[in-house]
């Protein structure tokens, strides 16, 4: 998926650029202490854009301003193990938490498939079906689906 301009106008400020990648080992370690299994698609996804906190407009109020955090480790601290597993049971897939959005209210996690939910108490919604789409669906402020 090819993100907008203004998604990469917001990325860019964010101290992001298409060929940016960091080591990600720090992450891995955190997930393994943390009983999480992970794999090369949201290893990939991490490399790009890992540790990043995006200012984006915020969803449905005007002229305000909100953002989202792309960091595991800061993440995971906010939200155990078992809590990820009753959202993994409702989708039928693992993931692994790999941020923040909505003044870290909402959790972001990532299927080994790619997609990108988020989450809070009982509210589970799809982002998107890759990480660029979440990004892209963050940064817009566009309608997601709830999942029952």
């Amino acid at each position: 998926m090819e993100l907008s301009q203004h998604t990469q106008d917001l990325l860019e400020k964010s101290g992001w650029t298409p060929i940016r990648r960091i080591d990600t080992l720090l992450y891995k370690k955190v997930y393994e202490i943390e009983g999480y299994d992970t794999n090369e698609k949201v290893l990939g996804f991490l490399s790009s854009f890992g540790g990043l906190r995006v200012t984006h407009p915020a969803f449905r109020m005007a002229n305000e301003l909100d953002s989202f955090h792309l960091d595991p480790v800061r993440a995971i601290e906010h939200i155990n193990k078992e809590r990820v597993e009753t959202y993994e049971e409702r989708i039928d897939e693992s993931v692994v938490v790999i941020g923040e959005a909505y003044s870290e209210h909402l959790v972001l996690m990532m299927s080994f498939s790619g997609k990108v939910y988020g989450a809070f108490d009982d509210f589970l919604t799809l982002i998107g079906n890759s990480g660029y789409e979440a990004i892209e669906t963050l940064c817009e402020g566009k309608e997601t689906p709830e999942i029952a």
